[in-house]
C-alpha cells in the first residue's frame, strides 16, 4: 500500500514539472540598421522572435534619431509586442514616443474581429488583420494592415513573391520579393525575405523619402529569455 502511495506522489509530482516545465521552441534575434534617403543612418530596429508550437511571440524596439548642426530634430523609440496564434494576431500592445510624446496602442482578438484601442478610440479590424513588421512571409497575405504606431488601419494591396537578387548587408543574395501598397495612406513597403523566410531587408516608402532596414545579425536566443534579449527603450 505504502509502495503504491509512494508510487502515485511520485507520478504526481513527476506530472506537475512535466506541466509546468516549459517547452523549448525556436527563437531568435534580428538586429538591423535603419537608413533614411536624405539623412543616412539614424537609428536601430530589432525583433525577437519566439515560437512555441503554434503560438509566436514578437518584441520590438526601435530607436530613430535625426541630427541636425549637432542636436536632435527628431527622435523616435518604439517598444511593441504581438502574439500569433496559428497564423491570427491575438494580442498587441504598442508604445511609440516622438519627440517625448508618447501614443500607446493596444488591441485582442475577439471573435471573429481584432479590437484595436487607442488615444482616439476603439476601432474594429478584421480578425486576419496584419501589423507593419514584416517578421515572416507567413504573414504577409490578408488585405487588411494595423500600424502600431498610432492604431491607424487601412487597406493594402500585396504583390508577390517574386525572385530576386538583394543586397544585404555583407552579400549579394537571392530572396523573394513582396511589394505592399496602401493607396489610402500614399505608401508602400517592400520586402525581402532569404530562403530561410528571413527577413533581410524591407524599405518604408512615403512622402518623406523611403526608409530601409537592413540585417546586420540572427542570433538565437533561449526562448525562456527571449524577451530578456529585447532591448530597453532609453529616455530621449
Amino acid at each position: 500500500m505504502r509502495r503504491g502511495l509512494a508510487a502515485a506522489s511520485v507520478a504526481a509530482i513527476a506530472g506537475v514539472i512535466w506541466t509546468t516545465s516549459p517547452a523549448f521552441a525556436e527563437a531568435y534575434r534580428l538586429d538591423y540598421s535603419v537608413n533614411h534617403s536624405k539623412y543616412g543612418n539614424i537609428g536601430t530596429y530589432t525583433n525577437v522572435v519566439d515560437t512555441e508550437g503554434p503560438v509566436t511571440t514578437v518584441t520590438t524596439h526601435l530607436n530613430d534619431r535625426v541630427n541636425f548642426l549637432g542636436s536632435s530634430a527628431y527622435h523616435q523609440t518604439a517598444d511593441r509586442d504581438e502574439t500569433w496564434d496559428g497564423g491570427r494576431l491575438v494580442y498587441l500592445h504598442s508604445v511609440t514616443d516622438t519627440k517625448g510624446k508618447p501614443v500607446e496602442v493596444t488591441g485582442i482578438a475577439q471573435g471573429d474581429h481584432f479590437m484595436v484601442t487607442t488615444p482616439n478610440g476603439v476601432q474594429q479590424a478584421p480578425a486576419d488583420v496584419r501589423v507593419s513588421n514584416p517578421w515572416s512571409p507567413t504573414v504577409i497575405n490578408g488585405n487588411t494592415i494595423l500600424t502600431p504606431d498610432d492604431g491607424t488601419i487601412s487597406n493594402m494591396q500585396i504583390s508577390g513573391p517574386q525572385s530576386t537578387m538583394i543586397q544585404a548587408a555583407n552579400s549579394n543574395e537571392p530572396a523573394k520579393q513582396y511589394d505592399i501598397d496602401l493607396p489610402a495612406l500614399n505608401e508602400k513597403y517592400q520586402v525581402w525575405f532569404d530562403s530561410s523566410g528571413t527577413p533581410v531587408k524591407f524599405d518604408k516608402i512615403d512622402k518623406s523619402g523611403t526608409v530601409t532596414f537592413t540585417l546586420q545579425s540572427k542570433t538565437p536566443v533561449r526562448p525562456l529569455v527571449a524577451s530578456a534579449q529585447a532591448p530597453v527603450a532609453t529616455t530621449p
